[in-house]
């Protein structure tokens, strides 16, 4: 195994990881980097999620994650009511509302600000559509948004560089 799924399975086991998220463009490339993950984390209830849908399909992923809100349409007929499809929205409420009512099984934000708290407190309220929240966090970040009514975490790459990356995780969630 390799040392990020040997990395990846410690994490699984130490915290309540919802998704894993593989991406790139280089379609080769990531059936190699899925080949020994796409098992290891669906055994736990993990759902894998690529950039594209027809790879999805064709790695049997369990969905997308789609940085451009106008390919739902077409990554849901790909996939079907089955697959995940999640996508990545502005921080406004207009697309994140279309996206959500055309049936996008979460959407995701990134904010860059505390103020931006309030537009994941109105979609908690509001939106019955889990909500991402994408970015680096800081415990005390991810504890706003957790306490604001984010549903998930999606941290920034960068977090499995970390020098315990199992700890940073633990810290984010505690």
């Amino acid at each position: 195994m390799s040392a990020f799924a040997d990395l990846l399975a410690k994490a699984i086991a130490a915290a309540d990881i919802a998704c894993l998220r593989i991406t790139g463009d280089d379609a080769a490339r990531i059936a190699t980097i899925a080949k020994p993950l796409l098992p290891l984390a669906q055994d736990q209830g993990v759902a894998v999620l690529f950039d594209d849908a027809d790879l999805t399909l064709k790695l049997r992923g369990d969905g997308v994650h789609l940085t451009d809100p106008a390919l739902y349409a077409k990554a849901r007929r790909t996939l079907g009511t089955d697959g995940i499809v999640g996508v990545a929205c502005p921080l406004e409420r207009h697309t994140a509302m279309e996206v959500g009512e055309a049936g996008a099984d979460y959407v995701q934000f990134q904010p860059g600000m505390a103020e931006d708290i309030e537009l994941i407190a109105w979609w908690s309220e509001m939106m019955t559509i889990p909500s991402v929240i994408a970015g680096k966090f800081t415990p005390e970040s991810a504890k706003a948004f957790i306490g604001a009514g984010a549903d998930f975490l999606a941290p920034a790459p960068t977090i499995w560089a970390e020098s315990d990356p199992i700890a940073a995780i633990a810290a984010l969630l505690s």
